[in-house]
């Protein structure tokens, strides 16, 4: 099974907490624009806040934190676009994934910088400024895929660091680590191959390398549909009804989702056994988890992609659950999004207010701690206080992972 799904929108992670956004294809093309130096070589660290990578961009001479994401367009907020006023080059119409739509401006920007390299005018969406996103992560904008095309970067989650070249020679590639990377056309995601495995049964699936997203990997909708109805690979866990992601103008309207168990993903050489994951409404995708288990390379220039396993460690056992509710933010606070465990319906509701999660406070926390938090507890069980939607009622209730 070779299955990839043709969407009638482009692609464009523009991840808040798991947010996408899509925009129509016949609108201005993202991928224009050059880096000034013909031959190159640089490396540039990076921090790491709840996945998302930042690094340090000069844009008009200032120093800024921009996230790199991949699975993005390139981005800038409000505030620097009226600090710089770039060129415009038009408008397009955007929708996130609970179906609101919006208009954004298109700009160029005339010259952004990494290290010393220096690209100059690339095209940058305007976004209107996202507390969760901007002002939580402490950030002015997103490079993305459409300035990176014409590169070849390099993850060390080891060091921290971000290698940039025009030459792959320059960063001691291997052949046996490497496989074609397909680049959607506009903005030049990268799509990568993997393979689904149980016994004798294997599923092929091109899925979007998203280092916007904080996970290791989701699997999509129609992908699960498909290959459940084929082979028998996925093992389901659990199927309701609510939302585990928020989106740019709102929480993510309430579908029907899966937690599911796959036996083993590899990926080029790597192999991960035993994964647990959900699945999305938009692309599958390999988020920033990923690079934790080797030195990635995407070679934009030749379609190539590289994952070097750390310690030649070429096997991964992930002994990893689901938590049996999931929480999204809702109105700056933590709540249940969706319950996995249909054990605890009458126990627990979707829009309950999360105080704990077992050893998380989101009581003592403002809105932007509440974002860069996380719910990777290491634990088998956890204790919830819950807030009770309906009567305002404190309640303690024990969880598992599926």
């Amino acid at each position: 099974m070779n299955k990839t799904v043709k969407f009638k929108w482009l692609l464009f992670s523009f991840f808040l907490l798991s947010n996408t956004l899509l925009y129509a294809q016949n609108t201005v093309n993202a991928n224009q624009g050059y880096v000034e130096q013909k031959q190159y070589l640089t490396t540039i660290p990076y921090k790491q806040v709840k996945g998302k990578i930042i690094i340090e961009v000069v844009i008009n001479k200032k120093s800024r934190k921009f996230i790199l994401d991949t699975g993005a367009s390139t981005i800038i907020t409000e505030n620097l676009y009226s600090e710089i006023n770039p060129k415009l080059l038009g408008a397009v119409e955007v929708i996130d994934q609970s179906g609101l739509k919006d208009s954004l401006k298109v700009v160029s920007l005339s010259e952004t910088k990494l290290n010393e390299l220096v690209f100059k005018d690339i095209p940058a969406l305007v976004s209107k400024d996202s507390r969760m996103l901007f002002e939580c992560f402490d950030v002015e904008g997103i490079i993305g895929s459409n300035l990176l095309r014409n590169s070849v970067i390099q993850f060390n989650s080891k060091e921290k660091t971000i290698t940039l070249s025009d030459n792959p020679k320059s960063l001691n590639l291997k052949k046996k680590n490497s496989n074609d990377m397909e680049l959607r056309s506009h903005q030049s995601n990268p799509f990568v191959q993997i393979k689904l495995k149980k016994g004798k049964f294997v599923a092929n699936e091109k899925i979007l390398f998203d280092t916007g997203d904080d996970g290791l990997y989701l699997l999509s909708i129609d992908a699960y549909k498909h290959i459940i109805s084929e082979l028998d690979i996925i093992r389901t866990l659990a199927e309701n009804n609510g939302s585990f992601s928020a989106g740019l103008h709102g929480t993510a309207e309430k579908m029907t989702n899966y937690a599911v168990n796959i036996p083993i993903l590899e990926v080029n050489g790597l192999k991960l056994n035993n994964i647990t994951t959900k699945t999305t409404y938009t692309t599958s995708r390999f988020g920033s988890e990923i690079l934790n288990y080797g030195k990635v390379t995407l070679d934009y220039k030749n379609k190539k992609f590289y994952i070097e396993p750390y310690e030649n460690i070429s096997e991964i056992n992930l002994e990893r659950g689901v938590w049996a509710v999931d929480p999204i933010i809702e109105n700056e606070r933590a709540v249940v999004g969706i319950i996995w465990d249909t054990t605890l319906e009458n126990k627990v509701n979707v829009g309950d207010e999360i105080l704990k999660f077992d050893t998380i406070d989101y009581q003592n926390m403002d809105f932007c701690e509440i974002v860069k938090s996380n719910n990777k507890i290491d634990k088998k069980t956890a204790l919830l206080v819950l807030k009770d939607v309906k009567t305002g009622e404190i309640k303690n209730v024990e969880i598992k992972k599926l």
